[in-house]
């Protein structure tokens, strides 16, 4: 369900002007084409290892990708690598440093290739008939570790040797790779791998997961003569999961193998999607949940021997956010630990024999990342003992980069500028690139020191937005009825007249994990302006259960999902009534996933608010999402059915007012087809009108220039028409 989808978040341009100021209008025309008003931004940013370097990829006028290096004694940026250029199908972004870093590692087509960065020159490694999966270096770049179909392999850069490690993969077994609900609710939540080396590269951990006690689920795709389909082990809330241990084996000599398995009375029933081994490679920590995710164990097992003893425990009686794993000192005595058991996502610095330290942090604000962002949530500079972290304060609508001593004295903010800031400190910890941007500054890259001050200029992407009509974006703040403050953004047309009456769009989110409200570049998209173009007010409001206020302000969503969301829906909503330049008569609301779900809570538990909905891949039933996700906080529909009814739009069809658009991609493999065909079932059932998109060969977020195009003007044309 994190999977949040942003495919409308950038809209195309015409070269039609308004008349009284000669700037062009926005339209839905180049709705995907990519860098149409703002070029897009350099990515996958890392440090070379061994070298003051800094490779990324930049993107050209015409989408083309090159690899840059980046050096910042002589500040200068060269090409690294053109893949245009080279006879290798290589995937640019997929690329990863060599511990010397002197080679690079692509993924393409179905194999490995190794780039050599003195020569140019490239070498395939694998002749593979399937795609091989997350490649990664050995810690002494001898070999590379890889999966494909679903065993674990490792291969030898000097011989060309392969290795197989496991032997038993297959479509229910999965060797040191995620399933679909371990990679879709865990591994997201932590940037984990489903293996990790030891430190002396002779071992590697891996989780081993078994789907075959997993339902199946049938996907069909339509767009073939012959009908085909997916069969995808889906479990939904009350299922069974799949049965996941813990394994350690041997690379190269005899091959050994150890395994860690918990039965059901353990009450172990995931095991985390990090992993971290001590620096001396002596046992490796992994962790563990129960089943309703309130209980989580760091472990440090040593498989050689068999010992194992619990690091940390966590409880929490709603659920638990983090699933970092201990982050150990380069002596292995001490490590560094997530944890929110204070309401807060902070520091703690452990002994590694189970001992609290001290707390590096705290107050009401919250360590944070990147959703979906493959970076830790902390960076560590252990020679001079600093932490650094991107956080809350001192506003929940910005991030700035913070460091703290390990002694946890001298918290100092190294970001200046108000907005949203991600770091990447250099291995030596001299340097850190910040990735800034604001609600109005497409983002920039910067080199600084590590106290904070500028170096250089890495990115500042060209824009045309001063060439268009937009409208105006406004941070509003809204008291719920017990005084809880509640952020707000607020979209204004172009040549906004506060004597008119203007429409309002409520475009919603809700869930956890999300904060759609912060100073921050795409929180107000060019659908959005678009929309603001047309003559609506476009409003989002970020309610409680969702992310970046606290646990106790998410948990309020516990076991009665869409109650509290939709009453804090309706402040927001109340309070735009109060406004002179509202039209109370004239509300829509429009939403994706969690998003989509919301708006058909709000239609149908009130249904007299809006005149109109459109719910993009929605969850109508809480039974039919999955395990790892809704039981987190619904727990399951056994010990919590009038939770599910309550929560239910499918359960309260029969109460639909408004005119609701629904939309699906035949192929969601996140969010079923199921739950849209449900909702229509129960509308036809009480005889309640509907329109109905349905688009084959899509998934969960939809992708394609006709495509994204054709649903941009569905919504569009809805809105026409019912608002």
């Amino acid at each position: 369900m994190k999977r949040l989808w942003f495919a409308l978040l950038i809209v195309g341009i015409s070269a039609t002007c308004f008349a009284q100021t000669g700037k062009k209008r926005l339209t839905l025309a180049l709705a995907t084409r990519r860098g149409a008003i703002v070029s897009p931004s350099i990515s996958r940013i890392r440090w070379r290892p061994g070298k003051e370097q800094i490779s990324y990829i930049r993107y050209n006028s015409s989408g083309g990708a090159t690899l840059r290096l980046y050096d910042v004694a002589a500040r200068q940026e060269k090409l690294l690598v053109n893949s245009s250029q080279l006879h290798a199908p290589l995937n640019l972004h997929s690329y990863r440093w060599s511990p010397s870093g002197n080679a690079l590692l692509f993924q393409g087509g179905d194999d490995l290739w190794l780039y050599d960065v003195a020569s140019a020159a490239v070498r395939q490694l694998t002749h593979s008939r399937v795609p091989d999966k997350d490649p990664t270096f050995s810690p002494d770049g001898q070999r590379v570790a890889f999966v494909e179909a679903n065993n674990l392999f490792t291969l030898n850069l000097s011989t060309g040797h392969e290795r197989q490690l496991t032997t038993d993969g297959s479509a229910v077994i999965y060797n040191g790779r995620f399933d679909w609900v371990y990679k879709e609710e865990l591994s997201q939540r932590a940037t984990g791998r489903a293996y990790v080396w030891s430190p002396n590269g002779k071992m590697i951990a891996f989780l081993r997961l078994d789907d075959s006690p997993v339902p199946v689920y049938p996907i069909t795709h339509y767009l073939s003569t012959h009908v085909t389909q997916t069969l995808q082990h889906y479990p939904q809330a009350g299922d069974p999961n799949p049965i996941a241990t813990f394994h350690v084996t041997t690379v190269g000599g005899e091959r050994h193998e150890w395994s860690r398995s918990f039965s059901k009375a353990s009450g172990v029933e995931y095991i985390g999607p990090q992993y971290a081994w001590l620096p001396n490679s002596s046992a490796v920590a992994f962790l563990t949940l129960n089943r309703p995710q309130t209980v989580e164990k760091a472990r440090l097992w040593n498989p050689i021997s068999g010992s194992e003893r619990t690091l940390v425990t966590e409880t929490d009686p709603y659920w638990i956010n983090s699933l970092t794993a201990p982050y150990f000192l380069k002596n292995g005595r001490r490590f560094l630990w997530l944890s929110e058991r204070d309401g807060w996502m902070h520091l703690y610095l452990y002994r590694t024999r189970g001992q609290l330290i001290r707390k590096l942090t705290s107050g009401d604000w919250m360590i944070d990342h990147p959703l979906f962002s493959n970076a830790p949530k902390f960076q560590v500079d252990q020679k001079r003992r600093w932490v650094y972290f991107e956080c809350t304060l001192p506003s929940p609508l910005e991030r700035q980069i913070y460091r703290v001593r390990l002694n946890g004295r001298d918290l100092e903010r190294i970001s200046k500028p108000a907005g949203t800031h991600v770091l990447t400190l250099s291995p030596d910890g001299r340097y850190l690139v910040d990735v800034y941007s604001n609600y109005k500054t497409p983002p920039e890259t910067f080199l600084l020191s590590r106290q904070g001050k500028k170096i250089a200029t890495l990115d500042m992407p060209k824009n045309h937005l001063a060439e268009y009509d937009l409208g105006t974006t406004r941070f509003v703040h809204v008291n719920a009825p017990d005084g809880t403050l509640l952020y707000a953004r607020l979209v204004l047309p172009p040549h906004f007249d506060p004597h008119k009456k203007y429409p309002v769009i409520v475009y919603v989110y809700g869930g956890p994990g999300i904060q759609m409200v912060r100073n921050a570049w795409g929180v107000t998209s060019f659908f959005d302006l678009y929309l603001a173009q047309q003559g609506y007010l476009v409003w989002t409001l970020d309610n409680r259960g969702s992310w970046g206020r606290g646990h106790a302000f998410e948990s309020v969503i516990f076991e009665h999902m869409g109650q509290h969301e939709l009453a804090d829906q309706l402040t927001g909503v109340n309070y735009l009534k109060s406004l002179p330049y509202v039209d109370p008569n004239r509300f829509g609301i429009w939403g994706w996933s969690y998003g989509g779900y919301m708006t058909l809570y709000a239609l149908t538990h009130a249904p007299t608010v809006f005149k109109c909905g459109a719910a993009g891949g929605p969850v109508t039933d809480w039974k039919f999402y999955d395990t790892i996700y809704t039981e987190r906080y619904m727990r399951t529909p056994q010990e919590n059915p009038q939770g599910y009814r309550e929560s239910s739009p499918l359960d309260a069809a029969d109460r639909l007012q408004a005119k609701v658009l629904l939309i699906h991609g035949a192929d969601d493999d996140n969010v079923h087809m199921q739950n849209t065909m449900n909702f229509v079932n129960a509308l036809v059932e009480n005889r309640k009108p509907f329109s109905l998109y349905i688009q084959p060969g899509q998934k969960h977020g939809f992708v394609g220039y006709t495509d994204r195009v054709y649903l941009a003007r569905r919504l569009d044309s809805f809105f026409r028409k019912n608002l």
